[in-house]
């Protein structure tokens, strides 16, 4: 995730990037920035987060950190306006 922030916007964990690039997974437009997210990449992201069942979020506090999906798609629903490209 931190690598496509990076490819995006030349920045190591853009502003929002959790809920940005869930939307792109789940067909939102493909931009990202300065980046067109590659099918490769997504299907990449899709295949880390299947296998360990999480998602990576970022907080002041704790940094990237790992979450189960169950809480992420909760947490996504009550924050999906939060930032949208």
């Amino acid at each position: 995730m931190s690598q496509l922030s990076e490819k995006g916007f030349c920045a190591g964990w853009m502003n929002g990037l959790e809920f940005d690039l869930w939307r792109i997974l789940n067909g939102s437009n493909r931009k990202y920035g300065h980046h067109a997210i590659t099918q490769e990449e997504l299907d990449q992201l899709q295949f880390l987060s299947d296998k360990c069942g999480c998602w990576i979020v970022f907080d002041d506090v704790n940094e990237e950190t790992a979450i189960d999906l169950e809480t992420w798609k909760k947490m996504f629903l009550n924050n999906s306006s939060f930032h949208n490209f």
